[in-house]
């Protein structure tokens, strides 16, 4: 016979997560009381403290901890098993999370061909700027942009990507730099925060504090918005412009091209048990990816 219940389980879980009785009882609809009642006779019946308090913090003990760790990855389980049944009547559905400039210029080109093999599969598409808690929102999959390493999810590596810069080809009257020295004297289009032009620069060797004009944007999609408009020179990743340039749209300028030191990933829950939808979907993304980067468009 177990020692405890589940739902006193799932409640630590909560509190623990949340390291808040208050913030454990909104997310459950359940009283304050009723969460110290449950971890009190948890406690009890485990005979150890899991939580302390550091001043007016909550903090787990080594035994809290030790239990949180081991009940996490089974929960997660016990939930999607749960949702699985309940949907298995259901019109099959996936959700996707990825940026907004993936989405927009690599993803959505090509969900066409996935679609016409699956009609009846609904897709959710969440494009963010930042990254998605896939266990939060019930997110079944994500693309996400990086080295590849994030704690609790399994991560398999998508496409590799390089870096060049751009403009549109209406981009001052068609007179281009030549050379990335007379970049000095173009305005810049850049990201917040980004990496691009530091990565790109440093592998062309040029000094980009000797920019004199430069442009920000908040996100890849504004920047190269604002490219096709002939509004600047932007250094951007193949992965977003491979298209563009070959409807016309943009131009690629010098034959530098840098290797982007973050990759694209599939990104899944551990212990995610993958349905026959999910599947398909994430190879024919590894196809679309290999054959994207064998030259296809």
């Amino acid at each position: 016979m177990f020692p405890t219940s589940l739902n006193s389980l799932v409640t630590f879980e909560a509190a623990a997560r949340h390291k808040s009785y208050s913030l454990a009882a909104a997310e459950l609809h359940i009283t304050h009381s009723a969460i110290s009642q449950q971890m009190r006779l948890l406690e009890e019946s485990l005979g150890a403290s899991l939580f302390e308090r550091k001043g007016r913090q909550m903090q787990l003990t080594a035994e809290g901890l030790q239990l949180l760790k081991q009940i996490q990855p089974a929960l997660r389980q016990i939930s999607r098993a749960v949702a699985q049944v309940k949907t298995e009547k259901r019109t099959p559905a996936i959700r996707v999370a990825t940026l907004q400039s993936f989405a927009t210029f690599w993803l959505l080109p090509r969900l066409g061909k996935f679609q016409a093999a699956y009609p009846d599969l609904v897709i959710h598409i969440q494009a963010t700027i930042g990254l998605v808690n896939l266990d939060k929102t019930k997110t079944d999959i994500a693309i996400r942009f990086g080295l590849g390493k994030w704690e609790d999810y399994d991560a398999e590596k998508l496409l590799d990507d390089q870096l060049y810069p751009v403009c549109s080809p209406d981009f001052n009257g068609g007179r281009f730099p030549i050379n990335p020295k007379q970049l000095r004297n173009c305005r810049i289009l850049c990201v917040e925060n980004g990496r691009e032009w530091l990565n790109w620069s440093q592998f062309a060797g040029i000094d980009i504090d000797s920019f004199q004009h430069e442009t920000h944007h908040s996100d890849s999609n504004l920047m190269l918005t604002a490219a096709k408009a002939g509004q600047g020179i932007a250094v951007a990743r193949h992965s977003l412009v491979a298209g563009e340039i070959a409807a016309g749209n943009l131009v690629r300028l010098f034959d530098l091209i840098a290797p982007s030191d973050y990759s694209y990933y599939l990104v899944t829950p551990k212990d995610l048990q993958k349905c026959a939808e999910l599947l398909a979907f994430e190879q024919w993304l590894k196809n679309e990816a290999n054959a994207f980067a064998g030259g296809a468009y």
